[in-house]
């Protein structure tokens, strides 16, 4: 067992053997959980123009911030997480206020999916063998067999996560097809000018920065593969873009598919990731769609679960200084999975709202603090091989990006925007 646990200590020859299709499959897999089943539900009010055109600017946004992170992360030692670059780099105060979005996030974004996994376990065990359970206990045993994968290694999570996102991939291309070919492409005419609709799409962004919301797995990934920065960023430039058009395809595909009264239903029905689907199978394709789109929501959440919380399993192993043992790993283990998994017991219907609450916190530790530390570490650290272009411009870019999210945020939860 303790060879298993300690595989990721193997010898630099080994490691240059690894491809980045594990790294892009992770960071896709991470993204696509939330966004997808939150995505069309959050936009249905700005509809497809402004979706599309915030979407690219978020991909945009956190895409630069990854960067900067990773530039940050390749000046320390093999490794490091979050918790030592801010305490090295940044003031006490910062790396506290880090320290607890990087936290909520990682949380709040467990309980979302534990949530929306718990629905689709629930909806899939009613619809395909008859089977009823309660939400709150499809939603513990979600965790509970997820979170023993996470526990293992990541080595564990990259060949878990790979076989699902290939499963993923399938059945997401015949799910679309069948929703694609019977598609009311009428319903993407503009219900409203857009400048009337640019007024929904505020409230919205922070969400949309949570759809590409990979960045506590980028240490995770400096630490697989041993600081070989070409092999990380082409995870996360070839996983995020990979992301982006599932994205605008799902929403072609939902738009098209339920139209804007079947939204009012879902979201009557509490947004969650069972009733989206069980609309989109209402449209009336078959049985062969209901099947492929329960398999692809289930691959979907499970590969978002398992990115989301290597990287905090990841993130308090550096912070509490746990060794690689069987000890170790169980106690963070319990640590990681064991305040979401009692959200999604208590609280089996919270998975819209948490997402919109973790685009607050996220663009703290996703936005703010990777252009800190990179900025910080130009001044502070010897330069590597790998430094972001764009210069200052790109930072300012993405501070105001940043700023946008906590803005528009905190005006939503003040309920000022529409």
């Amino acid at each position: 067992m303790s060879e298993v646990l300690t595989e990721e200590l193997t010898t630099s020859t080994q490691d240059k053997e690894i491809s980045s299709l594990g790294g892009i499959f992770i960071i896709t897999g991470t993204s696509i959980g939330a966004g997808m089943f939150s995505l069309p539900v959050l936009t249905s009010n700005m509809w497809f123009g402004w979706a599309v055109l915030f979407l690219v600017v978020s991909w945009y946004c956190m895409y630069s911030s990854a960067l900067y992170l990773l530039e940050a992360n390749q000046k320390f030692k093999h490794g490091v997480n979050f918790d030592t670059m801010t305490k090295t780099l940044l003031s006490p105060a910062l790396r506290l206020i880090n320290g607890l979005s990087v936290l909520f996030v990682s949380y709040i974004l467990i309980y979302a999916y534990i949530s929306g996994g718990g629905s689709m376990l629930e909806h899939s065990l009613q619809s395909g063998l008859g089977i009823s359970i309660s939400q709150s206990a499809s939603s513990f045993i979600f965790a509970v067999l997820l979170g023993l994968i996470v526990s293992l290694s990541t080595r564990a999570v990259d060949r878990f996560t790979s076989a699902m996102l290939g499963g993923m991939v399938i059945t997401f291309c015949i799910a679309m097809f069948g929703l694609l070919n019977n598609a009311d492409f009428s319903q993407l005419q503009p219900f409203a000018e857009m400048s009337e609709r640019l007024q929904y799409s505020w409230a919205a962004i922070p969400a949309l920065m949570v759809c590409f919301g990979f960045h506590s797995n980028i240490p995770s990934l400096v630490k697989y593969y041993r600081k070989d920065s070409k092999k990380v960023v082409n995870s996360i430039r070839y996983g995020s873009l990979l992301a982006i058009a599932i994205y605008l395809v799902w929403l072609l595909a939902s738009f098209t598919a339920i139209g804007r009264e079947g939204f009012a239903t879902v979201m009557a029905a509490g947004g969650n990731m069972g009733a989206l689907v069980s609309a989109l199978e209402s449209t009336g394709s078959g049985p062969t769609l209901a099947v492929m789109l329960q398999l692809f929501a289930n691959f979907a959440v499970a590969t978002s679960f398992l990115g989301v919380a290597l990287g905090l399993f990841d993130f308090l192993t550096d912070l509490l200084k746990m060794d690689n043992s069987l000890s170790g790993r169980s106690k963070i283990a319990l640590l990681t999975f064991l305040p979401p998994m009692i959200g999604g017991v208590l609280f089996p219907n919270g998975f819209i709202y948490a997402i919109g609450y973790a685009g607050f916190a996220a663009a703290v530790f996703a936005l703010f603090t990777p252009v800190a530390l990179a900025y910080q570490a130009r001044k502070k650290l010897p330069d590597t091989d790998f430094a972001v272009s764009g210069g200052h411009l790109r930072m300012l870019v993405v501070l105001i990006f940043a700023i946008s999210v906590v803005v528009f945020q905190t005006l939503s939860m003040l309920g000022l925007l529409a």
